[in-house]
């Protein structure tokens, strides 16, 4: 067997770093020393993390920074899983990776039928979850900065008059600049410069990548 490239495994740790470096891991545990026994074991690997000994304070944390949550199923007063319940009506949509000493085929295809990650038997592969931590944060990251990105966008998509919109909608129709200088009784140039400012503002370089986003309401 060969080993990888040394520009493969740089590649593989600099990522590594980058996802460390955005990501908070949360540790839900009742049992005080496996939640310390996760703790030191991902710190040591690079993670930072948070521990909590019930479901309620996770609640309470209010922590929105990119990460994932480990989480014990059986839990005192809310459940790993009414916990997961809870997340899904209050739309906070962390990564779970469960982990339970009492797990079962029903138990855990529920969880993941309900979103959750992955779903480790007590005692946990220390490999297995670090690899489900890194791609469980990975994911987040991508899904808080497609999120934010979406945002930002809906603002610009906000700001776009009445006339600019009409100009694109028709542009968007096939017309030429002149046909939509005529429809709207106004100058080419003047079609030109509303195209020009939606282009810039949506950071869209073509008619066609400026109907895409604002597909929902043309």
């Amino acid at each position: 067997m060969h080993n990888p490239p040394e520009s493969v495994l740089s590649s593989g740790l600099t990522q590594l770093k980058e996802v460390q470096s955005q990501s908070l891991v949360r540790i839900v545990d009742d049992d005080s020393i496996v939640l310390k026994s996760y703790e030191f074991m991902l710190r040591v690997a690079g993670w930072r993390c948070r521990t909590f000994c019930c479901a309620e304070d996770f609640l309470d944390s209010k922590d929105l920074t990119p990460g994932c949550l480990i989480l014990d199923v059986r839990l005192p007063n809310l459940s790993g899983l009414q916990l997961q319940q809870r997340l899904e009506i209050i739309q906070m949509t962390i990564p779970i990776i469960f982990v339970t000493g009492h797990g079962d085929v029903d138990m855990a295809v529920q969880a993941l039928r309900k979103g959750a990650k992955d779903f480790l038997i007590k005692p946990v592969d220390p490999k297995r979850l670090k690899d489900s931590v890194f791609e469980c944060c990975s994911l987040d990251i991508a899904y808080n900065k497609e999120r934010e990105k979406n945002r930002k966008q809906g603002k610009l998509i906000q700001s776009l008059t009445q006339r600019e919109l009409e100009v694109v909608r028709l542009l968007a129709q096939g017309l030429i600049y002149k046909q939509v200088a005529e429809r709207l009784g106004c100058s080419e140039r003047t079609v030109k410069f509303h195209k020009s400012n939606v282009s810039e503002r949506l950071g869209a370089k073509s008619i066609a990548e400026i109907v895409k986003i604002l597909k929902d309401i043309l």
